[in-house]
């Protein structure tokens, strides 16, 4: 019976999953075809230096690692992991999507150098305070939502006085009268855009890179090229997708728990019964060969 109890125990602590560290078989499982990330090294090499978008999300990452092998990426998608620091992005030059939701970050830190970052959000951290110089100038999107931070007296302008580019926070459009109070400088041009937004609604022009929908008309304005709220609204969907497939999981882990549990107690109850009663009981008690869980 004692050994009965011990193998409940184990199977219950193995499900909890260990720290990953991000590698070049992690990134390539994730982000490559199959026959790519199990052929050849020198070609699996080349394929991960032409990657522009990385998904490493709900990985149980725990740090921001071994990225400079990478090429000219400009989405990284590091979401529902168990990071605590943000670093080692030097060699991401062209990054113009980051996304830490869902961390244990307590530190903006380590992404004023990341000069082409146009979307950042770090909801749902640790993040108590923080320093607005150590976020890059040129944001256009930023989301610190479910963050202690954003309860202290003077948040926004703070964010507004700090990132003059601004135009959503926390899911907020940012207004030209919200920069005013805020003690912001609001140019002539851009009263002038925000009339014409507020008669009549952008051309919807993003065609499932926001990034390079950016870059579609240097020299004119952002809001000439894209539609601030639909990029938003693709990106939050992408997280909120993640999220939703992250309680399904911790739900099935919450019905694997109370399944063991029942094992436990029908194994306790033998204690009082007769052998035949207790051989009876564990005739019940059946694991699946593939998931270990009880049936």
């Amino acid at each position: 019976m004692d050994n009965i109890e011990t193998n409940h125990v184990t199977r219950e602590d193995s499900m909890v999953k260990k720290s990953v560290r991000i590698s070049a078989a992690l990134i390539a499982k994730r982000n490559l075809p199959i026959h790519i990330a199990t052929g050849s090294h020198d070609k699996l090499i080349e394929s991960l230096m032409k990657l522009t978008h990385i998904r490493l999300d709900r990985e149980n990452i725990s740090e921001i690692d071994n990225l400079e092998m990478l090429g000219p990426v400009t989405n990284l998608y590091l979401q529902s992991n168990d990071i605590s620091v943000i670093e080692n992005l030097e060699s991401l030059h062209h990054l113009r999507f980051l996304t830490l939701s869902g961390n244990q970050i307590t530190k903006v830190e380590n992404l004023s150098f990341l000069t082409d970052l146009k979307l950042l959000d770090l909801s749902e951290n640790k993040i108590e305070d923080f320093d607005p110089s150590e976020l890059p100038q040129q944001l256009l999107i930023l989301n610190m939502k479910s963050n202690l931070c954003t309860s202290l007296p003077g948040y926004r302008a703070k964010c507004l006085q700090a990132l003059p580019k601004l135009q959503q926070l926390d899911n907020v459009n940012v207004t030209k009268y919200e920069r005013r109070d805020a003690g912001c400088t609001v140019s002539d041009s851009e009263d002038d855009s925000e009339d014409d937004d507020d008669e009549e609604e952008e051309e919807d022009k993003d065609d499932g890179d926001w990034g390079e929908t950016l870059d579609r008309k240097k020299g004119q304005s952002i809001r000439d090229n894209v539609n601030i709220d639909d990029v938003f609204k693709m990106s939050t969907k992408m997280i909120n997708d993640s999220r939703a497939r992250l309680k399904m999981y911790l739900a099935e882990h919450k019905s694997k728990e109370g399944e063991l549990e029942e094992v436990r107690s029908q194994s306790r109850l033998t204690d009082c019964g007769t052998p035949r009663e207790m051989d009876s009981n564990l005739s019940r008690v059946s694991f699946d060969s593939d998931s270990e869980t009880p049936r």
